[in-house]
């Protein structure tokens, strides 16, 4: 069954969408079209933003540049919700807020909920990682409020949307958790959740990270859910494609992912590989290391132009890390639709703007792609992963 991972521009943020399906009619011989679809499940990986950059579909549209680029990805997944047959209809059977930073949990209320406060899409499940005051602090009014503050998610319902059960503080977990989706149904890609709250607080004092010191963003990141889909087998083999959806970890979580892979590896290249960068493709994530055991096919980044400390994510530099790593292993550059060429941005030092804007043809897939011009602001793009379609072990890529 195929399933088509959504990685969505949102600028300084991030937001991800897991749409599994089952196809239905007519088809040729390509990936299945949008009305031959109809969902089974949903997952809905954060959606926040810092620095929010509109879709280039909505230039001309009113409203600011949040109001526009919140209302596409709302748009977006309204249609594939809608999609959904049965009980599944216009629900997400998982909300996962992948850790406490403003950029990855703030714009959900927004995305989520009407101008009344309440939701308009179902929830069935919330996991989330941290304490609910790591995210909403000493306010007590607001969606992650109602949602996370004990016996407050009742306040939420509407008709038939409503969060289903309790939302859960997901512990520590040394091993991969199944994550189900649409039981019951057959050919499932699997999801997993292989890392969470990877942190310890001995004395009440949270151990962070020995490169980057005691900042309360370093055991944050060191928190973030991670999450590894599988496809089906290609016909005739064994090998399946994996998708590691990383939110903001770091190279500490790459490290203890890749010493608990010595019994099975399960998280390299099989036939296909697709790495989301871990946070926004910073310098203190996706290490040599990381990328030579992964070998991944594309890295796909959520990239905003913000600047921390007097650099941006993505780096060229550290781009060009990785490209140095990946280039002995001699991997096809993936095929990308609607054309092999497409635009990435990344942080230059020295220039101006910072950054810059270029092309490729190779697996570098930024959300931010068009620096200013004509009088518009910066605009982005989505980045559409659909795996398993139109048969077991097929992928296909795009932007749009």
């Amino acid at each position: 069954m195929p399933v088509e991972v959504i990685f969505f521009n949102v600028g300084q943020g991030d937001c991800t969408f897991l749409w599994f399906y089952k196809v239905q009619g007519g088809g040729g011989g390509g990936v299945s079209p949008l009305a031959n679809r109809v969902g089974v499940g949903a997952a809905l990986i954060d959606c926040g933003s810092l620095l929010a950059t509109p879709h280039h579909s909505t230039v001309g549209q009113p409203g600011t540049d949040d109001q526009r680029m919140v209302g596409h990805i709302r748009q977006v997944i309204a249609d594939r919700l809608g999609r959904n047959a049965g009980a599944a209809k216009d629900r997400l059977d998982y909300l996962f807020l992948s850790h406490p930073d403003a950029d990855h949990h703030n714009k959900l209320g927004a995305l989520l909920c009407n101008s009344a406060g309440t939701l308009d899409f179902g929830i069935q499940e919330v996991w989330y990682t941290g304490k609910p005051q790591d995210y909403y602090g000493r306010q007590t009014q607001g969606f992650i409020y109602d949602l996370l503050a004990q016996g407050r998610w009742g306040n939420l319902t509407n008709g038939m949307h409503a969060v289903a059960n309790a939302p859960w503080q997901v512990p520590l977990h040394s091993a991969s958790l199944p994550v189900p989706i649409a039981a019951g149904a057959t050919g499932m890609p699997e999801l997993s959740l292989i890392s969470s709250s990877l942190y310890a607080e001995p004395g009440g004092r949270k151990e962070v990270s020995k490169v980057r010191g005691k900042r309360s963003s370093t055991w944050k990141n060191a928190a973030s859910l991670v999450f590894l889909l599988t496809g089906e087998p290609a016909s005739g083999t064994s090998l399946r494609q994996k998708v590691l959806l990383m939110a903001d970890a770091e190279e500490g979580v790459e490290d203890f992912l890749m010493g608990s892979d010595l019994v099975k590896p399960k998280y390299q290249r099989e036939n296909n590989l697709w790495l989301k960068a871990g946070h926004h493709g910073s310098m203190w994530a996706t290490s040599d290391e990381w990328v030579a055991y992964t070998t991944p096919d594309a890295l796909l980044i959520s990239s905003g132009r913000a600047s921390f400390g007097g650099t941006g994510m993505p780096a060229e530099s550290h781009l060009n890390d990785i490209r140095k790593v990946l280039a002995p292993h001699g991997i096809p550059q993936p095929a990308i639709a609607p054309q092999q060429q497409h635009a990435y941005a990344s942080f230059q030092k020295g220039k101006q703007p910072p950054f810059v804007v270029q092309n490729t043809s190779e697996g570098i897939c930024t959300t931010l792609v068009e620096s200013p011009v004509g009088g518009r602001g910066w605009l982005g793009v989505d980045w559409h992963l659909i795996i398993d379609d139109p048969q077991p072990g097929d992928y296909h890529l795009e932007y749009n």
